[in-house]
């Protein structure tokens, strides 16, 4: 088995880990650029947590989260070893296959207190997502919801106080899909309405990932 500790600083989802499954692989990019595949199935634990960022010379670049609560905006930058990916994460409708890219940090938990996470499906292949146009594109409730096997689907959670809010609608809409230094780089926004017992929140964003 293998055990992973302290490599990022990031926060990984256990509701994802336990909705894709245990038989994909997942891809992680590490803080010094390299990267490695892991098999799920050999993997005991995973461990991200605060790990060395004195350096002070990372660079996000085009990558960030935006999102509307309750009239107020929050927004995050992350650094490209802040994203991992699922793969193989399954194929569309015509048998293309599908690579699950999502930021692992969750966002704005230390400043203020709520966490949210986000992900995108897209083509494995490059040239076929590159091909790919703007527009509206499917959002998924989570990572179980069959749209999820789409390109360029759209997923988030969101997480206050320690209790997990689920998704119950969504739009997702692509702005543009560019190709920066061999990488994909989508740009998007999107509103989700997540709801927990009684109480339901709207949020509404946009967001800039770098798809390696």
């Amino acid at each position: 088995m293998i055990r992973i500790m302290k490599r990022v600083i990031l926060l990984f989802s256990a509701v994802l880990l336990a909705s894709i499954g245990w038989s994909q692989t997942v891809t992680l990019k590490f803080k010094n650029g390299t990267k490695q595949q892991y098999n799920m199935s050999e993997i005991e634990s995973i461990d991200f947590s605060e790990g060395d960022n004195t350096s002070g010379d990372e660079t996000y670049g085009d990558r960030f989260v935006e999102v509307r609560i309750d009239g107020k905006t929050y927004k995050e930058s992350f650094p490209d070893w802040a994203t991992a990916q699922i793969n193989p994460f399954g194929t569309d409708s015509q048998g293309k296959k599908i690579t699950f890219t999502y930021d692992m940090r969750a966002h704005f938990e230390d400043t203020y207190g709520f966490r949210f996470m986000f992900g995108i499906s897209h083509f494995r292949n490059k040239t076929d997502l590159l091909a790919s146009t703007s527009g509206s594109y499917p959002f998924a409730l989570d990572t179980s919801d069959d749209k999820i096997f789409n390109n360029l689907a759209f997923t988030c959670g969101y997480i206050l106080d320690g209790d997990e809010y689920r998704a119950v609608s969504g739009t997702h809409q692509v702005n543009s899909i560019e190709s920066v230094g061999g990488d994909v780089c989508v740009k998007g926004s999107f509103t989700a309405v997540f709801k927990f017992k009684g109480n339901t929140k709207n949020i509404e964003g946009s967001y800039s990932i770098i798809i390696p």
